[in-house]
């Protein structure tokens, strides 16, 4: 049998690892598609001036004018390739491992949970989808009009935003249209769902974000610190991140739209941001741990008595 003193310390290692747990951070890496590369910033916990220090070469070949970024379930990045009217796709590392043609001026992308993957195409009014091989599956072409920026909300809905006629398209998971946003937008790009539910989207022309409820309501808009806003992303702690095409810098704001800071992307140009999808163990998974190895511990010690 395990002796008092045994359990005591048995207990007490569990409650030290589970109290350890519940405050580990997540890492938040952006990941920013500018020139003919993507770059990572560490956001962690930082301000501007950190992060801008931070900043570290993800891909530089076989991208050509990247645009739209999108991570799978498996940790590989696919980044639009505008130029060459392909998509590239990298692994967690940064690896290059394959490519997917026959697109027209791909621009914002977005992947499903079944791993299917949506490009809007810009220059032919389309949005394509790709199954999670980068086999052709089908094309879209209801509503577009200059597909810039993809969105995936929580239910499968897939939303484009439409350069051209300043609107938003929602289309369920079969590709079907159901509606569509049509105020307070001026050349929509870059599309992000908050934790919540709502839609903001970048207005290039406005230098707005605006922010609309999951019914397509309008709700507000942010209009500091944005000049030429394109690609949009939330960190895991509800911060939104704006990369400003016109000034080279990307602004971060709080959960309530006040803005926190900005930094400079020096001679490159932002377009597309997005978050590396981040998995953080939950405490349960800690306390079994812990539980385990304190067991094998008192075991280990009886064996020696």
């Amino acid at each position: 049998m395990i002796r008092t003193s045994q359990f005591g310390q048995l207990v007490l290692g569990f409650l030290i690892l589970f109290a350890g747990s519940a405050s580990l951070p997540a890492v938040d890496l952006l990941y920013l598609s500018v020139n003919n590369s993507i770059v990572t910033y560490d956001t962690t916990g930082n301000d501007g001036a950190t992060i801008a220090g931070t900043v570290a070469t993800f891909a530089n070949t076989n991208l050509s004018s990247p645009q739209g970024l999108a991570f799978d379930s498996s940790g590989n990045l696919y980044a639009a390739n505008a130029s060459d009217n392909t998509i590239s796709k990298f692994n967690s590392s940064g690896g290059y491992i394959s490519s997917i043609s026959g697109l027209s001026g791909p621009e914002g992308l977005a992947i499903d949970s079944t791993g299917n993957l949506y490009a809007a195409n810009f220059d032919n009014d389309t949005i394509s989808k790709f199954d999670s091989t980068g086999g052709y599956v089908s094309s879209n072409s209801s509503t577009l009009d200059i597909p810039f920026g993809l969105a995936m909300d929580s239910t499968g809905n897939l939303y484009a935003a439409n350069l051209g006629d300043n609107t938003i398209s929602k289309y369920n998971s079969s590709g079907v249209y159901l509606s569509s946003i049509n105020s307070n937008l001026f050349q929509p790009q870059g599309l992000a769902f908050d934790s919540s539910g709502n839609l903001y989207a970048a207005n290039q022309s406005g230098n707005t974000i605006s922010k609309f409820d999951s019914s397509g309501g309008y709700l507000s808009s942010i209009s500091s610190d944005l000049n030429m806003p394109r690609g949009l992303a939330f960190d895991s702690m509800g911060n939104l991140y704006a990369a400003n095409n016109g000034n080279r810098t990307i602004s971060k704001f709080n959960s309530s739209g006040t803005f926190l800071t900005s930094w400079s992307t020096g001679a490159n140009t932002p377009s597309f941001l997005t978050f590396k999808p981040v998995t953080v163990p939950e405490p349960s998974t800690y306390a079994l741990a812990a539980i385990a190895s304190g067991l094998i511990a008192a075991m280990a010690r009886r064996r020696k008595a």
